[in-house]
């Protein structure tokens, strides 16, 4: 009994050997993935590579030896290591975060931002007079820029609060907000 659990024992210890020298020999190939993958300006590029070490270390404890190429298996699992350590880290359920940039129907009782109130209450209300030029305006701009403006001045959100919510980065929430407060001095000066 012996003798089989020693066998057992020392086949174990070679395959763990062979999947180190694999994972040893694909740290490049983890490294160049993630130098492709990173989404530069709007991640951290040491998450991107950890996520890509991650995947190559999963492919490692996972892979039989002589079945199949170690690389390209290796190269899927780094890419998935690296979409769901995005995914993680949005937020977002695994659902929401795969619809990506495709509209999605959103809830106007949805919540925003920690006991922030609800989407609905961003919404334009119908103003008490005519003469509120600046409700008007708000009224006249496209619902996204009108949202935004609302969230970043009646809520006091800050651009990288606002981005999750409305689905977009900083950087375009930014764009979003200067085109929306144009919008708004020229209706204001009108």
């Amino acid at each position: 009994m012996a003798a089989v659990v020693d066998r057992r024992t020392a086949g174990n210890r070679r395959l763990d050997a062979e999947r180190y020298r694999l994972i040893e020999g694909h740290v490049r190939l983890a490294e160049k993935i993630a130098r492709n993958r990173c989404r530069w300006g709007r991640e951290d590029p040491d998450d991107t590579r950890s996520d890509a070490f991650w995947g190559l270390t999963l492919a490692g404890r996972a892979f039989q030896p002589g079945c199949g190429n170690f690389a390209a298996y290796a190269a899927l699992r780094i890419e998935y290591a690296i979409r769901r350590g995005r995914q993680v880290r949005s937020g977002l359920t695994r659902s929401a975060w795969e619809q990506g940039d495709r509209p999605a129907l959103v809830s106007l009782n949805a919540p925003v931002g920690e006991n922030r109130g609800e989407l609905i209450d961003l919404l334009p209300a119908p103003a008490d007079s005519d003469e509120d030029s600046l409700t008007d305006a708000l009224r006249s701009l496209p619902a996204r820029e009108c949202l935004v403006v609302r969230l970043r001045y009646f809520r006091g959100l800050t651009q990288s609060e606002v981005a999750p919510i409305i689905g977009r980065s900083q950087m375009q929430v930014s764009r979003i907000e200067r085109q929306a407060l144009n919008r708004l001095r020229e209706s204001v000066r009108d």
